[in-house]
This record gives structure tokens, sequence and C-alpha cells, in this order.
């Protein structure tokens, strides 16, 4: 029999994949051997959201956070999952937590774009999303930043909006920052 840990891979494998039903499988077997594991919560919340679960994926980050504080992608994630359920005071203190707690450096910066985005400063957001791609290592999170910002200076010339449309981020996409050797 299988342990969690392995579970955990073979479900982070088969998501790559694309083959959520077997990820979704994989990490309810892990959480079944393993409840308290924070990084099968965090995947599982990923899945959720990639299936467009944003309520299930929303309480799973939660929970992912709750098991693990220092899990910061978890925490920037369900920042983006906040902005997607339109809550924006909630997307908003967990950017200002990340802003201010988190040690990498390139989560630093994007939060803080985030929170500019969101007080619609649009050029410091630009400022800032380009100075967090300088130090940012992680491929996935990179190039959903770098769209990020394309989009940000394509509305930066574009009529303004009234109402803040965060482009939507591949939220399973950082799964190499969790997982376990």
């Amino acid at each position: 029999m299988l342990d969690a840990t392995e579970y955990l891979h073979l479900a982070i494998h088969a998501s790559k994949d694309g083959n959520h039903h077997a990820a979704l499988n994989y990490l309810n077997t892990a959480l079944e051997q393993q409840p308290d594991n924070a990084a099968a919560r965090y995947f599982l919340a990923a899945e959720h959201a990639e299936l467009g679960l944003l309520d299930r994926a929303h309480a799973g980050m939660t929970q992912a956070l709750e098991l693990d504080p220092h899990m910061d992608i978890a925490r920037f994630q369900l920042g983006l999952l906040n902005l997607q359920m339109q809550q924006g005071e909630q997307a908003r203190s967990a950017f200002d937590y990340l802003q201010h707690h988190t040690q990498d450096i390139s989560l630093k910066w994007f939060a803080s774009a985030y929170l500019e985005m969101l007080n619609e400063q649009v050029e410091n957001a630009v400022d800032k999303l380009k100075k967090g791609l300088v130090d940012c290592a992680n491929s996935a999170l990179k190039a959903d930043m770098t769209r990020v910002l394309a989009s940000l200076t394509d509305t930066a010339i574009a009529p303004k909006n009234d109402t803040i449309t965060a482009p939507s981020v591949f939220l399973g996409a950082y799964r190499d920052n969790l997982e376990t050797p």
C-alpha cells in the first residue's frame, strides 16, 4: 500500500497530465491516510479551482493555511480566488499579509502589485509586477504574472473600467513549490 506522500506525488503527475479524475482520487486517498497534510489539502483545492469549484477551492486553501500558515503560495492563490469570487476585502487581507510576512521576494512584489490594483493604481501595479518578475524563480508563476502584466499594460491605454478584472491565473500551476522530495 502506498503512503500519503506517494499518493500526493501521483496526484501531482496525474494533474500535470490533465487527468483530474485520477488526481482527485489520489488526493482524497492521501487525505484519508493523513487528514492534516497541508500540501495535499492545497493540491486538492488547486484541483477544485481548475475544475471551477471555487467554493471548494476557497475552503481547501483556507484549510491548508490553517494547517500550515507559512504556505505562502496557498495564501497568494487564496487572494486570487477571493478576487475571482469578488471578495475584495478578503483578497486585500491575503495580499497585505504576504506583502509584510513572506520571505519570497517575488511573492512580496506580486502581492503588493495586486494591492495596487485593488487601489486602482495601475501604474504602480505595473512597476511592482516588473520588479517581482526579476526575482521570480518559479516558471509557472512567472508566466502567469507576465500575462497579468501584459493585461494591465493593455488596459492602461484602454478606457478606464469601474471594476477590477484580475486575469484568471491557473491555480495548480505552482505545484513545484510544494512538491516533497
